[in-house]
């Protein structure tokens, strides 16, 4: 009896961890959703309200990169696209678990979407959490990187890609005569860095 009970266990036990994981990846990707469609009625309403005033306000991006640097972690700070891997994300402050979980982060203390420096993003593409980045080794070089923040579009240009041991961090330096991003996920092991490099497009 006991050898018939113990493999009917196991497969319910089974069961039950295939059902939880499609939960919290459902969750997960509901959660992200969610914020997208957030960000995007920002970023309408700003619109609205600079139509509305029928002038633009010069000092919106220094005042939005203020708001972002003091703000909290979690803070919703742009949307990403990489229309070649039909990826739509939110970027939120912040790259702790509770940020990675569910969204792309942005590295603290490094530059902002269209700025000197290096505009670092990270997040995640394994199935235990919201596998935002699960395409990202198929990206090649042209490929383009949109991000669109409450006041402006930015278009970067896809460069490099490269595989990195976990305690490389050069590929996070800042060179303040540059405006490029660096995206960082796992590996498809999960041993090593997948690090997708671009320049920024200027003059759109």
């Amino acid at each position: 009896m006991k050898r018939k009970i113990i493999p009917l266990l196991l497969l319910i036990l089974g069961i039950v961890l295939i059902v939880s994981g499609v939960a919290l990846k459902i969750n997960s990707k509901n959660k992200e959703l969610k914020a997208i469609e957030k960000f995007n009625n920002e970023i309408n309403l700003s619109e609205i309200k600079e139509e509305n005033n029928k002038k633009v306000d010069k000092d919106k991006s220094k005042n939005f990169k203020t708001y972002v640097k003091k703000g909290n972690l979690g803070d919703e700070i742009a949307l990403i696209e990489i229309p070649s891997i039909d990826l739509k994300s939110v970027i939120v402050e912040g790259v702790e678990n509770e940020q990675l979980k569910y969204y792309i982060g942005h590295m603290p203390d490094t530059a902002m979407a269209g700025e000197n420096g290096n505009f670092v993003l990270a997040g995640h593409s394994s199935f235990v959490y919201n596998e935002i980045f699960n395409k990202l080794y198929k990206v090649n070089n042209g490929d383009i990187i949109k991000i669109t923040t409450r006041n402006k579009e930015f278009n970067y240009i896809i460069k490099d890609k490269f595989i990195v041991e976990p305690k490389e961090v050069s590929v996070l330096n800042q060179k303040d005569e540059e405006k490029e991003i660096t995206i960082v996920t796992c590996s498809s092991r999960g041993e090593k860095r997948l690090i997708v490099k671009g320049k920024i497009e200027e003059n759109l």
